[in-house]
C-alpha cells in the first residue's frame, strides 16, 4: 500500500490567493485610469499664449539686407550639403523625399502638382515662396508650417539663408513674385 504525503497549504493556489491577485490588477488599473482621467480634466492640453522664453537666433529677421551680399557659389555647395539628400534641384527630376526645388522661388506654398504636402504646408497654400518666406521656413520649418514632416531643425545664420536663397533663384523662379501676404508664422 502507498502513503500519500499531506499537500503543503503554502504549495497551492487556491481560490482566495487567485481572486486577490485579480483585485490587486483590476485596481492598479482603475487607479491608473483615474489618474488618467483626472489629469486630463485638470491640465488643459494647450500651449501657452506666449512662449515663456525665445531661443536666441530663432527671431524672424528681414532676409533683404543679406540678400544684397548673397554668394551663389557658397548657395550651392549649402544647397548640396543640406537640401540634396531629400530634394531634386534639377527641372524636371522627379521629387525626392522633399519636393523638386527647381522653380521654387515665386511659387505659390504647396503649390507644386503631383508631390503630397504636409497638411500644415497645405495650410498656408495661397502664400508665395517669396525670399522673405524662405528665409522664415529655413530658420525653423517647424515653427514656420507646425507639424511639418520636413526634418531640418534650421539655419540660424542669415548670410547662409540669403545664399541658399540667391541660388535658389538660380534654378528657375516661378512668375516673378508679386508682394504678397506673409505667411503665418506661429510664434
Amino acid at each position: 500500500m502507498s502513503q500519500t504525503q499531506p499537500e503543503d497549504p503554502a504549495s497551492r493556489m487556491d481560490s482566495m490567493f487567485l481572486n486577490r491577485l485579480g483585485v490587486a490588477f483590476l485596481l492598479s488599473g482603475v487607479g491608473v485610469w483615474v489618474c488618467y482621467a483626472a489629469g486630463t480634466a485638470f491640465v488643459p492640453h494647450t500651449a501657452p499664449a506666449k512662449p515663456a522664453f525665445s531661443l536666441p537666433g530663432l527671431e524672424n529677421k528681414p532676409i533683404a539686407p543679406f540678400m544684397a551680399h548673397a554668394d551663389v557659389e557658397r548657395g550651392d555647395a549649402l544647397v548640396h550639403q543640406v537640401c540634396t539628400s531629400c530634394h531634386a534641384v534639377n527641372d524636371g527630376a522627379s521629387d525626392g523625399v522633399g519636393p523638386n526645388l527647381a522653380g521654387v522661388a515665386g511659387r505659390q506654398i504647396a503649390g507644386l502638382s503631383g508631390y503630397s504636402y504636409s497638411q500644415s504646408l497645405k495650410g498656408q497654400h495661397g502664400h508665395v515662396w517669396s525670399d522673405q518666406a524662405l528665409s522664415d521656413w529655413l530658420t525653423a520649418p517647424s515653427r514656420f508650417a507646425p507639424g511639418t514632416r520636413m526634418s531640418l531643425v534650421g539655419l540660424q545664420d542669415p548670410a547662409q539663408r540669403a545664399d541658399i536663397i540667391a541660388y535658389l533663384h538660380t534654378l528657375g523662379d516661378a512668375d516673378a513674385p508679386a508682394p504678397a501676404p506673409q505667411p503665418k508664422v506661429t510664434p
